[in-house]
């Protein structure tokens, strides 16, 4: 029978080695393929699924995101969340997610729906491992919290194939790390690179994947969204924003920032503008900040209006307390500033 993988530790060294240099100069979705299409020369597999999974507060059910597949159809993830509740194969990987899980899959002793999937993908074989992020996700109160997120990879043989024998599992173990690392590595490297393309601008910028889980923040993303999600995980993006996204909208503007949103492969990438201070003054207060700050008197800005002179006195007090100024000589360096 084909299928049969021998790779040696020089091999592995390789691999691992390439991974990381491709990282720097190729878009996710490319990576990903290219790294599936790799790993091959590692170990011999027909069909792939890598994807990232977030079990929410430790539970037993993962939320599954990021999908990559490879030789398989583009529906196959939403065929499977139909069977999802009784694939006991990826039950087994849930459980010990300490080493390699895997299976000779014995289609003729099973029936019902998990077979059926199995059969129309024509899987007889599979060999899983998951790779649990060593860091707890924060929580809405910024603490660390009890969910979990890990990547998965899982290689599928036909039924003209070997079996995946014990060192093919060894291998996914080993790169396995590596692959997850360098996939964060190309996600980094996409946020600098398009936030450096804006460099004229204050911003802050991140990827999610298409089921709107963060991936690679820069350092203020999580903490500016917070300033309008102040119970935000820091994980999956809010709904409503979700929503203008799928909506096709190219922004979103909220009270303390403005989103835009632009598609790469499958991801999503988001960038965050801080809104000015200004924005924070009511209509008439950024008037009267605007007036004062080209050298207007009360009572001129006062007939300007068409307001009492103790009104105006009023919003500039209103003015002050926003800014964080204390006299008229700082509103028109802060003004100056922030137009």
């Amino acid at each position: 029978m084909k299928g049969k993988s021998v790779s040696t530790t020089e091999d592995i060294l390789q691999f691992v080695a390439l991974l990381y240099q491709a990282s720097s100069h190729m878009q996710p979705g490319d990576f990903k393929q290219w790294t599936i299409t790799q790993l091959r020369q590692l170990i011999h597999f027909d069909s792939a699924w890598w994807g990232r999974a977030l079990f929410p507060d430790l539970s037993d059910t993962p939320e599954v995101h990021g999908n990559s597949l490879f030789q398989l159809p583009e529906d196959y993830f939403e065929q499977w969340q139909k069977i999802a509740d009784c694939d006991t194969i990826a039950e087994s990987l849930y459980n010990d997610a300490t080493k390699p899980f895997m299976s000779e899959v014995q289609l003729e002793t099973m029936s019902g729906a998990l077979c059926d999937f199995l059969w129309q993908h024509d899987i007889h074989q599979v060999l899983s491992f998951m790779k649990v992020d060593p860091e707890l996700l924060l929580d809405a109160k910024g603490n660390m919290g009890e969910s979990l997120l890990v990547d998965f990879l899982s290689l599928y043989r036909n039924r003209e194939v070997a079996a995946f024998e014990p060192q093919d599992g060894n291998c996914l173990r080993l790169v396995m790390p590596h692959i997850v690392l360098s996939l964060n590595h190309c996600l980094e490297f996409s946020v600098l690179t398009n936030q450096s393309a804006q460099a004229n601008s204050v911003l802050e910028a991140a990827m999610f994947d298409s089921g709107f889980m963060l991936n690679t923040p820069s350092i203020g993303f999580i903490e500016l969204l917070k300033r309008d999600y102040p119970d935000w995980d820091g994980c999956v993006l809010p709904e409503e924003i979700q929503e203008s996204v799928l909506g096709n909208i190219s922004s979103w503007k909220g009270r303390h920032f403005t989103l835009t949103f632009e598609s790469i492969d499958s991801y999503w990438f988001l960038r965050a503008y801080p809104s000015s201070l200004l924005s924070e003054l009511t209509e008439r207060e950024a008037q009267v900040a605007e007036l004062f700050a080209k050298g207007k008197t009360y009572m001129e800005i006062a007939q300007e209006i068409n307001r009492a002179p103790t009104t105006v006195r009023n919003h500039l007090q209103s003015i002050y307390l926003k800014l964080g100024i204390r006299n008229k000589v700082e509103l028109v360096e802060k003004y100056r500033s922030l137009i």
